[in-house]
């Protein structure tokens, strides 16, 4: 089956992965359907349409109807997964001001964005406040990021170094693909890109972080998430924690 690019897109812009979009949207072609009958449909591999069914499961998405045989699935509707994103979002922006009054520094602002859009638009946030400066960055192996966002991230590399933006960057030794091979190549050819491997990546793999004047940025390449917390206080004491990192080496 061909899978209809155009709305796989958009349900990644509400926040499903690139193969739960396809999943989904195979599902609803069948109606209802089996597991192997769904990996039939949008060419997934069995056992990874079971995952993804179970993620959906738990998201509203996806309802499982016992069988006697074997499990049956069907999609649930869209509006109720929007309606409660709408409803996270919204307790979420209900909690910011308390937050607020836990700190002695000055207020943060936390921003929440989803789906391959949201996320880059989460790289471009305060561009304009970086030239000249550093971010200081945790970067993941990329594991299950999709090429949209390995694509994303190679065009907003070149354009911060042409912005005059440097680089500091830990990462471990394996991992990354050809985005890795481009970073190192950036920083071989004299741009303000510094970089140091570890051999024991201890935090989690799966995660980058990106730490700018005033600001931290957390990205779930695998789920297309951001999340941005807009406070100076915050982003010097994550710093210094990178710093002792840096100072470990290779």
């Amino acid at each position: 089956m061909v899978i209809n690019d155009e709305l796989t897109t958009t349900l990644r812009q509400v926040g499903l992965t690139e193969k739960e979009a396809v999943v989904y949207v195979a599902l609803l072609s069948l109606e209802t359907g089996t597991a192997y009958q769904i990996a039939q449909q949008c060419e997934v591999k069995k056992p990874t349409v079971y995952v993804i069914l179970e993620d959906l499961r738990k998201k509203g998405l996806v309802l499982k109807i016992p069988h006697a045989k074997k499990a049956l699935f069907s999609a649930s509707d869209l509006g109720g997964y929007l309606r409660e994103q709408e409803n996270r979002l919204k307790t979420a922006q209900s909690i910011i001001p308390k937050l607020h009054a836990l700190g002695s520094g000055p207020p943060s602002s936390v921003y929440f964005f989803n789906g391959l859009n949201g996320f880059i638009q989460a790289l471009g946030f305060k561009f304009e406040t970086m030239r000249g400066k550093t971010y200081h960055s945790f970067y993941s192996v990329l594991a299950g990021g999709s090429k949209e966002i390995k694509e994303a991230y190679s065009k907003w590399d070149r354009k911060a170094v042409a912005a005059d933006v440097g680089f500091k960057i830990i990462m471990a030794k394996e991992g990354g693909g050809k985005y890795y091979k481009d970073i190192f190549d950036l920083a071989k050819a004299g741009e303000d890109i510094e970089i140091r491997l570890l051999e024991k990546y201890d935090y989690p793999p799966t995660t980058t972080i990106e730490i700018a004047e005033d600001f931290i940025r957390i990205l779930d390449e695998t789920r297309e998430q951001a999340t941005i917390i807009d406070n100076k206080q915050t982003a010097d004491a994550m710093r210094q924690i990178f710093q002792v990192v840096w100072e470990k080496g290779v």
